[in-house]
């Protein structure tokens, strides 16, 4: 297995440019070159027939042609199946090349099979079914003659070629998903099921000019971990992790970014929003969970402000909340501009009493 690496890894020594487009378009271009590699010792070696000359001049121009346009195509744009081009276009030229070198056409086989590879670890699903049927087009194109043993010798040749495109892309795909799966823990709090503080910075670094920035942070819940137990606590910060999942949109983003404290991205443009959300999840806490509290800082962030610097605003918002009596939300103001922080929503619910917290726990 660590011998099967060094090619790749040679591979992946290439120019960045060669990859634009992407890992499935850089390792097409290199299927191109494999057969105008092809094609170029058919010509230095295997001394094709004078009226064939201009022939295999062609095919070094249309494969140089083809590598041109990779790079000025919009591959982003378009579906994965357009990297079926690479392998359809690679098996044609050696078609070509065939006609002029007739000695040629074993090597196919063998050429094919790596058109097959690439279908598999680059095409969705099925990949190899459909480049199947112009595979067959062109090595039938390749022989002069067919004969009943090599019909049937093709059809375990197709077998072949297919089971290697689906044995790699069913690896690939479960591959994929692994990655996507760890990368999925990596970035969540197993806890409440919300982002970690790796996920949160991954979404803040994606907030715009507008966005509204929440801090939540639970009133009393030292208090309450010492009182009930952290079982009690850990209950507690599930169900408020679940009830702020529910008050925002899908397009929204929300954290544990530590302890008892949870942060949200609104996409929403305004602080009104933010205040909206908090009353309603004021509300659904109160329902989950009696007698347990939260303060809130807000801000909106502004135009040419740091991500960080307008999360530093909210904490700041948030920690005067909790100044003021807790169970409430504040603006961030401006400190730039004189701007103080004000109270947006004031508490009027009971202050955190751990007894009712855990009357709610064990309803």
């Amino acid at each position: 297995m660590a011998h099967s690496s060094i090619p790749v890894a040679q591979l992946h020594r290439l120019p960045g440019w060669w990859w634009r487009g992407g890992e499935g378009v850089g390792y097409g271009r290199l299927l191109g070159l494999g057969s105008l590699l092809i094609s170029m010792l058919a010509l230095l070696l295997l001394h094709p027939a004078p009226a064939h000359w201009g022939l295999m001049a062609g095919v070094p121009a249309f494969h140089l042609l083809a590598v041109w346009l990779s790079f000025v195509l919009p591959w982003q744009r378009w579906s994965p199946w357009a990297l079926l081009a690479f392998p359809v276009l690679a098996m044609t030229a050696l078609v070509v090349v065939t006609v002029a070198v007739p000695g040629l056409a074993g090597v196919t086989v063998g050429f094919f099979v790596l058109c097959f590879a690439y279908t598999g670890l680059f095409l969705p699903a099925r990949g190899g079914w459909v480049l199947l049927l112009p595979a067959l087009a062109t090595y039938f194109g390749t022989l002069r003659t067919v004969t009943p043993e090599l019909a049937v010798r093709t059809v375990f040749v197709a077998a072949a070629w297919l089971v290697l495109a689906e044995l790699l892309g069913r690896l690939q795909r479960r591959q994929l998903a692994l990655i996507g799966q760890l990368r999925a823990d990596n970035q969540t709090d197993p806890l409440t099921g919300l982002a970690n503080r790796r996920g949160m910075e991954r979404f803040l670094a994606e907030a715009e000019q507008g966005d509204v920035l929440i801090v939540f942070d639970l009133d009393n819940f030292k208090r309450l971990n010492d009182e009930l137990g952290h079982a009690a606590g850990d209950l507690v910060l599930q169900a408020f992790g679940r009830v702020l999942l529910q008050q925002v949109r899908t397009r929204d983003r929300v954290a544990r970014s530590g302890g008892e404290e949870m942060v949200a991205l609104l996409r929403c443009g305004e602080s009104r929003c933010g205040e909206t959300v908090t009353r309603r999840l004021r509300t659904a806490l109160r329902t989950a969970c009696p007698g347990v509290t939260f303060s809130a800082g807000m801000t909106v962030v502004r135009a040419g402000q740091a991500v960080h610097d307008a999360l530093e605003d909210a904490d700041r918002a948030m920690y005067a909340a909790k100044r003021a009596g807790r169970d409430q939300l504040w603006l961030a103001g401006d400190p730039v501009r004189g701007e103080r922080d004000v109270a947006l929503v004031g508490g009027t619910s009971p202050a955190s009493r751990p007894d009712s917290a855990q009357r709610s726990l064990s309803a």
